[in-house]
């Protein structure tokens, strides 16, 4: 009668996720005090029959379903890691902008993405000046930074600036006069 009862745990034991690890092991013991069950004389052996199949096919369950339960988890684990990445791999557009009515403008801007630095600065612009950039969101280094300043010449007049990421104005800046200087700074490319 105990091989039966801890058969039946076995077995329900075996169709849990996570409990079905160590099923197998009540199933074993199950098993054990089944053919206990079947070698005594003068006793039926209806139930010891039984618990001793019902024990055995718990231990298989318990096998195959941890071996499937953990196959989905890894395979869902994988698809979600795979996603991450694909989203991660999407390029994204950096606009840099300075308006104004400067004729003798100077700009420069930095982009920093992916470990890699890029610098330019250009003179005697003038105004209005944009320039496009497509950078990898993520990467090897998962930090991204955006820097645009522009000054006016002796000329004086008004300037801005603006930085413009996947599509969102992420900085802006204005001044007036004389070597007037704006700064945009960003960093990401979350567009934040």
């Amino acid at each position: 009668m105990a091989g039966l009862i801890i058969g039946i745990v076995a077995f329900i034991g075996a169709l849990i996720p996570f409990l079905n690890y160590v099923a197998w092991f009540l199933g074993l013991i199950g098993l054990v005090l089944g053919v206990i069950g079947l070698l005594q004389k003068k006793k039926r052996k209806g139930t010891a029959i039984a618990g001793t199949v019902i024990s055995a096919v718990s231990i298989l369950l318990s096998i195959i379903l941890a071996v499937a339960y953990t196959a989905s988890f890894a395979a869902a684990v994988k698809n979600e890691m795979d996603k991450q990445e694909a989203a991660a791999a999407q390029p994204v557009e950096v606009v840099y902008d300075v308006t104004g009515t400067s004729a003798d403008a100077t700009v420069t801007y930095s982009t920093f993405n992916d470990g890699q630095s890029k610098l330019e600065q250009a003179s005697n612009q003038a105004l209005p000046w944009t320039k496009s950039v497509t950078v990898k969101k993520g990467g090897v280094f998962d930090y991204s930074s955006f820097t645009l300043t522009g000054s006016n010449g002796q000329d004086g007049g008004d300037v801005a600036c603006k930085i413009t990421v996947g599509g969102k104005v992420v900085s802006e800046q204005q001044a007036s006069g004389a070597y007037a200087t704006v700064t945009c700074n960003s960093t990401g490319t979350d567009g934040k």
